[in-house]
């Protein structure tokens, strides 16, 4: 469909095909012209992602932000990490769910409710610093998961299923940037309360109430999102929807997503993903000072920003290699340097156990290079991980409620990674065995990703998937 089209009004698809089922698809309205710069930028693709990736700057950047400083910014992680734990139960519970309660609430209504419970994250910790009631702590991170859950799915939607071909890898490092810009911001405000505290021991608590400021404004932020079928893509390519669906149809299609291969194959790297984040977290604590945490929390999201851009633009949307070859470098990418730097962590881990006393290593401390390039490889490359998985799944894309579906069952996973995680670093003995099990982890999703890698169409058109055409992402084979 061209930009000619603008007369048209509509356009029938169908049916869909959707991993061995057939759902009925609405009649697509296609927005009509823009009479203003304004309407045409509020409309757009790209002002969509500004809105997910400004939600991403107040809601998970800022728990990230306090996640980076190692416990929570708590004297000892292990409280925290069971909240944590008890958080991401919660975001696996709506996330599996994630496709029918889109059909029911809309990917809008979702993004709302979600990001109306942001806040409850950084007060949580306050109130647990400040006064430490530790049960709120546990009921506030929970809450903030279950709303999470809400947001997390309809973000999954949104940024599969709106970028324009060969624009999918500069909008993912979008809100990927994003995300860590959040980080950046919190790690610098962290930076400037903590710099003189040299010593082991938790951060000011006021830090929080500025994390709380920051989350609260997530709630007038997402009202700006537009629904699906008023959005207008540069390429003329209508928004798909699939048509509401009785929950038993809703649930069947479930259960067909979850035990589709794809998706089958994607599970291993999607435990795996997020897993280091607990892991990472109790490493910062236990081996690094406040003040070396704090600035852990402004040089890592820095060096995110940089190497995601650069990985998304130059890489994830090249134009001199077909999108299977993308795929299969973009993993090799990541994947090396993950594996170098466990091993590095690990080697770390066996000589601290050994020790009479655990180090506590602050920036000028002899050893903290060390200690600490190792975590920092492994964080920059579990994003750029991050960054791959979502394009990857968006090569096999059609419509906002299948990506909903798949999303949310892809994100129960990954919150089910997190959960496992920080359950096990919630146990004060176990060190070294976590660190393993992520290691392990690591090794065990690379063949299943690469036979999916393997079934990656070598070009995608976005053109054809407005007529209902292939569901499954069978592009544009060479030969």
């Amino acid at each position: 469909m061209s930009r000619e089209d603008d007369k048209v009004t509509s356009v029938v698809v169908g049916h869909l095909p959707t991993h061995d089922t057939t759902l009925e698809i609405n009649v697509v309205p296609i927005p009509p012209a823009p009479q203003t710069k304004w309407a045409a930028l509020y409309r757009s693709s790209f002002f969509q992602i500004c809105v997910v990736s400004a939600l991403a700057f107040c809601g998970p950047a800022m728990a990230d932000a306090i996640s980076v400083l190692g416990g929570g910014g708590q004297a000892t992680p292990y409280t925290v990490n069971a909240a944590t734990a008890a958080s991401y139960c919660a975001v696996a519970i709506i996330s599996l769910f994630g496709g029918p309660l889109a059909s029911r609430m809309g990917i809008k209504g979702m993004l709302i409710t979600g990001a109306s419970t942001f806040a409850i994250n950084g007060s949580a910790y306050y109130v647990n610093s400040k006064y430490g009631i530790q049960w709120y702590l546990i009921l506030g991170r929970f809450l903030y998961g279950a709303g999470f859950g809400f947001w997390y799915v309809a973000e999954a939607a949104i940024i599969l299923s709106y970028p324009e071909e060969g624009r999918r890898g500069r909008y993912l490092a979008i809100w990927v940037c994003s995300r860590n810009l959040g980080q950046l911001v919190g790690g610098s405000i962290s930076l400037a309360r903590n710099v003189t505290n040299a010593g082991a021991g938790a951060i000011a608590t006021s830090t929080y109430l500025i994390f709380v400021a920051i989350e609260a404004v997530g709630f007038p932020v997402s009202l700006l999102i537009s629904p699906p079928h008023k959005v207008r893509r540069a390429d003329g390519v209508p928004i798909i929807l699939a048509a509401k669906q009785p929950w038993r149809t809703e649930l069947l299609a479930l259960w067909r997503a979850i035990i589709h291969p794809r998706m089958l194959l994607l599970m291993p790297i999607g435990f795996y993903s997020y897993f280091y984040g607990g892991v990472l977290s109790t490493y910062l604590t236990n081996y690094f000072t406040v003040r070396a945490r704090a600035l852990s929390s402004f040089i890592v999201p820095s060096g995110i920003i940089v190497f995601t851009g650069f990985y998304g633009r130059l890489l994830l949307d090249s134009k001199r290699m077909t999108q299977r070859r993308r795929a299969q470098v973009g993993f090799a990418a990541f994947m090396i340097p993950s594996l170098a730097s466990f091993g590095w962590l690990c080697a770390n881990q066996a000589k601290f156990l050994h020790m009479s006393s655990s180090p506590k290593y602050d920036w000028n401390s002899s050893g903290w290079a060390n200690a600490y390039i190792p975590f920092y490889i492994m964080q920059i490359c579990g994003y750029l991980c991050q960054t791959y998985i979502y394009w990857l799944i968006s090569c096999f894309v059609v419509d906002v409620q299948g990506n909903a579906r798949n999303g949310g069952v892809f994100r129960c996973v990954e919150a089910v990674g997190q959960a496992v995680s920080y359950g096990i670093n919630s146990n004060v003995e176990a060190r070294f065995i976590p660190l393993a099990i992520n290691f392990a982890l690591a090794v065990i999703c690379i063949p299943f990703t690469m036979v999916l890698v393997q079934q990656v169409p070598h070009y995608r058109d976005d053109s054809t998937l407005a007529v209902g055409a292939p569901a499954e992402g069978k592009g544009v084979e060479e030969g």
